[in-house]
């Protein structure tokens, strides 16, 4: 694997890039709602096709061709996904999170956005911001885990965090509206949450300097982290949708995103 200078800073960037794209969306929203609105579905259609590819054909291929088809690739993949469960699950019970959002300020406009982001529930906002500080830390680690191994395997690893990442940022915008939260400090923190990724990239980078070994054991967690988030967050949220032509558009985008995921593998240099 290469570790020189210029993956680690094609990396930083990449990350950061994530980042910008996600802040411009919550900037955005209150300018372009109606537009948001609309297109939100398709978009966390796309993300489940890239996520589920990306988890799928890259990265767990990758970290069979770099730790060898042993046991212990498997049992970190399947330890990933438990302990997210486990993890959201806990966070639920003791942050007071609920299922459905509880009445308060601006009702209507954090159901509409937030109906097709992440389902973060009537939690207090330090509690949703600290969920959302270590979901951005896993994606963090995930890009620069694949571009330690990868630069083609890299961007391919931050677009599908992109396309989750900006329904991620406009749900815990518009449930910190939900809150009570003025505008201005809603889209503030809800930038700010996204920051962590940074430091997820740095870890990744302080393990690339002692050792190799050790940030290739970050591939299987990467993919176990894909295929939970597309699977557990982001497709049941498909299924809100009940009106016939959102539908097809739905199965397009997913299917458009798994086709964009898998068809970069055949690029030229791939």
């Amino acid at each position: 694997m290469a570790f020189g200078n210029d993956i680690w800073i094609e990396a930083g960037i990449a990350v950061v890039a994530v980042q910008v794209l996600a802040a411009i969306a919550v900037l955005s929203a209150g300018k372009h709602e109606a537009r948001l609105r609309a297109s939100l579905p398709y978009v966390v259609s796309m993300a489940v096709g890239v996520l589920l590819a990306t988890g799928t054909v890259h990265l767990l291929p990758e970290a069979v061709e770099t730790l060898g088809n042993r046991a212990g690739v498997w049992l970190v993949l399947t330890g990933t996904i438990l302990a997210l469960f486990c993890f959201e699950r806990l966070f639920q019970v003791f942050s007071g999170v609920s299922a459905e959002p509880s009445p308060g300020i601006e009702e209507q406009e954090c159901e509409e956005i937030h109906q097709h982001s992440h389902s973060h529930g009537a939690a207090k906002p330090s509690a949703l911001l600290l969920g959302s500080v270590t979901h951005s830390l896993v994606d963090g680690t995930s890009v620069a885990a694949a571009f330690s191994v990868d630069a083609r395997l890299g961007w391919i690893t931050a677009l599908a965090v992109g396309l989750h990442e900006v329904p991620h940022r406009l749900g815990d915008f518009a449930l910190l509206l939900h809150m009570g939260v003025a505008r201005k400090r809603a889209a503030t923190l809800a930038i700010a949450a996204g920051l962590s990724s940074v430091l997820g990239w740095a870890l990744v980078l302080g393990l690339g300097a002692t050792g190799a070994g050790r940030v290739a054991w970050l591939l299987p967690v990467s993919a176990g982290s894909f295929l939970y988030i597309s699977l557990v967050d982001l497709l049941p949220e498909l299924f809100q949708a009940r009106q016939k032509q959102t539908v097809a558009w739905q199965m397009v985008c997913l299917a458009a995103g798994a086709a964009l995921a898998i068809g970069l593998t055949h690029l030229p240099g791939a």
